[in-house]
């Protein structure tokens, strides 16, 4: 399989594959068998299922279906991946979808049922093994709408044991109507494209047009978009098809792929999810590419896929052979400006400052008037141009960033406000200006509903769209708060609102831009500080030792170097103190007192036992003024690939 089509299968690169267009695999090919059938659910609709095993059977089979409006054959792709790595694949065509001829529910109870019915046929095929228990081995994989129904099934049938969500959603209520305003761009398009898919693309004739979809849908739809606000009975609809209303039922552990500039399900949708499984001490990990639903260009990962995919492989591995550990990190994100992958402990990682800032600070004493312009002069997330295009209807509030820093994390924004009139919309957003060009940091806008009575001041918190960004000393980090914006409807009931800056404040999750924390910047003379790691071979045997040489330049300082967990410093040529969990978050070797122009060294002995078999990662090393502020010096990480041995 093309390491593209992973990801394009998944549906995660622009419209085209969210609508569920794609290439299905060959018909036949060698190494696996390729079959279709219908399989009959519950209340006996048939789900139309192509069945891919591979030559020999399978330890376990890999659910997967396809985005909202689209069907089974954008992901037959995923029929050769999961095969070749002894996989057995179930690609199915959602209800109402595809060549079904049921009501689309939106993933509802009786899609939940399907998966469930889908579950036991796979359970009554001799050439996919069963489990002790006599119940199949059960993952699960697909993007948007598919995404959705995993987390749904979960919660309900405990037979699925892995999953994989690309670009899911958390809660459809705030992603259709987030913080109260309702998503006009997005919410359309989807439901037009519902509708046309529903029953079978070929066939949109009156009957499908009206029933192809739960009449729910369209009762929705037509009262949010005519109240500017989604209604209590569409909240309770949407809710009821969320993981937020169910998280504490679900118990399979989850891979959680979620794109940075993804408009309709965005970063904090997933990291929701992930936050939600990890409260009830379930595995789930949270990863961020450069994809999703975007409105505005073509994402094309490729550097990404082929991690994305071992990321998933290794995940079902983990949980459906019991082949250990994935190695997955807490998060991992990929690094836009950089083009590279990068792993942390969380998001935002533990490192992390929470840099608050007053907007008195940013912008000095006063207030700034938000006017409701009702027409957008605003856009975002459906214009290849940010454009703010009117004064009176946009306040802009510029950070300037003295130190370089990586933000990480979720913004939030508390603003005291006064309403001008009943009702009023806000749209926060940050721009990175760089070299006097501004950029909208992964074409988001976070949405705010604001009522109560006008003249009358009040408190709104809320939460901008989770991000990744490196910002240099000199940049500009400009955080804008917009009255329309042309993805969503705009309010009605009112002209806008004054915002009181004193009262009103900014955080941001940030830290060094080489992943430390952001306080590290004002440090005296260990700028000039200059570290060099000098050490022998690259590869291990298990219990054998390894020899790191410090050079230090520019002391006096103090120093200490970050060993993996599972490797012991046998010897140095220094004092030194080793320092574990759960003294630190990490395990370091750091020698006493400040170091003049001068070498350390130590010696590491490596763990042994076959299953230590990994690459390690030593470093980077820190330095300190003091022994109690460390400040990274870059370019001082070393791998080291051992190859553990129980001789």
């Amino acid at each position: 399989m093309d390491r593209r089509e992973f990801v394009t299968a998944a549906g995660s690169i622009g419209l085209a594959s969210l609508l569920g267009t794609g290439t299905a695999a060959a018909a036949a090919e060698d190494g696996y068998t390729r079959e279709q059938h219908r399989v009959e659910s519950f209340d006996g609709v048939e789900i139309p299922t192509t069945l891919f095993v591979p030559e020999g059977g399978a330890d376990a089979a890999i659910l997967a279906t396809h985005g909202w409006g689209g069907s089974k054959s954008s992901v037959e792709g995923y029929g050769p991946l999961v095969t070749d790595h002894g996989y057995a694949l179930v690609a199915f065509d959602q209800r109402g979808f595809g060549d079904s001829t049921a009501e689309v529910g939106l993933s509802g109870p009786k899609e939940v049922a399907d998966v469930s019915a889908l579950i036991d046929f796979v359970r009554e095929d001799d050439r996919i093994d069963n489990a002790a228990d006599g119940e199949p081995r059960v993952g699960m994989l697909g993007a948007s709408y598919a995404g959705g129904i995993q987390l749904n099934a979960a919660a309900v049938d405990d037979r699925i044991d892995a999953l994989v969500p690309v670009v899911p959603w958390h809660d459809l209520s705030f992603s259709l109507v987030p913080n109260g305003v309702p998503k006009l761009g997005w919410t359309t398009l989807l439901y037009g494209a519902g509708i046309a898919a529903a029953r079978g693309v070929q066939n949109p004739d009156q009957e499908n047009l009206q029933r192809g979809v739960s009449p729910r849908l369209h009762e929705i739809y037509a009262k949010s978009m005519s109240q500017n606000r989604l209604p209590p009975e569409g909240e309770s609809f949407l809710k009821v098809r969320s993981t937020v209303s169910k998280a504490d039922r679900i118990d399979t552990p989850a891979l959680v792929v979620q794109g940075l500039p993804d408009t309709l399900f965005t970063p904090n949708e997933g990291h929701r999810i992930v936050e939600a499984l990890r409260e009830d001490g379930v595995d789930s990990r949270f990863v961020l590419f450069n994809g999703g639903h975007t409105g505005t260009e073509t994402v094309e990962p490729a550097e990404q896929v082929e991690e994305i995919e071992s990321m998933a492989l290794s995940w079902f591995d983990q949980h459906l052979r019991d082949g250990g550990d994935s190695g997955i990190a807490p998060l991992t994100y990929w690094d836009i400006q950089n083009g590279e992958f990068r792993e942390a402990d969380g998001f935002p990682p533990s490192d992390a400052d929470e840099l608050e800032a007053s907007l008195a600070d940013i912008a000095g004493e006063g207030q700034s008037p938000v006017i409701n312009s009702v027409a957008p002069t605003s856009t975002s997330h459906f214009s290849p141009e940010n454009t703010d295009a009117a004064p009176v209807s946009v306040a802009e509030f510029d950070l300037a960033v003295g130190d370089d820093i990586e933000l990480l994390g979720t913004p939030e924004l508390s603003l005291s406000v006064t309403l001008v009139g009943a009702r009023a919309f806000l749209f926060g957003k940050l721009y990175h200006v760089s070299d006097g060009e501004a950029t909208l940091l992964n074409n988001q806008v976070a949405p705010v509903a604001i009522e109560g009575t006008p003249g009358e001041s009040q408190t709104v918190e809320f939460e901008l769209v989770g991000t990744q960004r490196y910002l240099e000393s000199g940049d500009t980090l400009r955080l804008t708060l917009a009255s329309t914006d042309a993805g969503f409807t705009s309010a009605r009931a009112g002209t806008g609102v004054v915002v009181d800056h004193a009262a009103s404040t900014l955080t941001l999750p940030v830290r060094g831009s080489d992943g430390e924390d952001g306080d590290d910047g004002d440090d005296g003379g260990e700028s000039d500080v200059a570290v060099t790691r000098a050490n022998g071979g690259s590869v291990f045997a298990g219990g054998s030792h390894d020899r790191h040489e410090l050079t230090v330049e520019g002391g006096p300082t103090f120093v200490r170097d970050r060993v993996p967990d599972g490797w012991i410093v046998a010897e140095a040529d220094h004092p030194h103190t080793q320092t574990t969990p759960p003294e630190t978050r990490e395990n370091y070797i750091e020698f006493r007192g400040a170091v003049t122009d001068d070498d350390r060294g130590y010696i590491a002995r490596a763990p042994s036992g076959v299953d230590q078999t990994n690459v390690y990662t030593f470093g980077p090393v820190e330095v300190s003024e003091d022994g109690e502020e460390w400040r990274t010096v870059s370019g001082t990480e070393k791998q080291v690939l051992l190859v553990g041995s129980d001789a």
